[in-house]
């Protein structure tokens, strides 16, 4: 949930390790369109709490990116 009335999308580099857990998430990557702090930071916790699929012959770190989108009043 965000704490202002703006809108737009977040876009969040993550890092994910073979458990399947964000050990890292970066937001305001290239295709943001909303770099307000207030939207920065509940993208970083939304990207954080994801849990991915474990996989034990996956790199031991892999990278990607998650889109969020923010609407007005959500």
């Amino acid at each position: 949930k965000q704490d202002c009335n703006e809108s737009g999308m977040v876009i969040v580099r993550i890092i994910v390790n073979q458990s399947g857990n964000v050990i890292s998430a970066e937001p305001g990557q290239k295709g943001t369109t909303n770099t307000a702090q207030c939207l920065l930071d509940p993208a970083k916790k939304i990207a954080l709490s994801h849990k991915w699929p474990a996989d034990s012959k996956a790199p031991a770190k892999q990278i990607g990116f998650v889109k969020v989108n923010f609407k007005l009043g959500q």
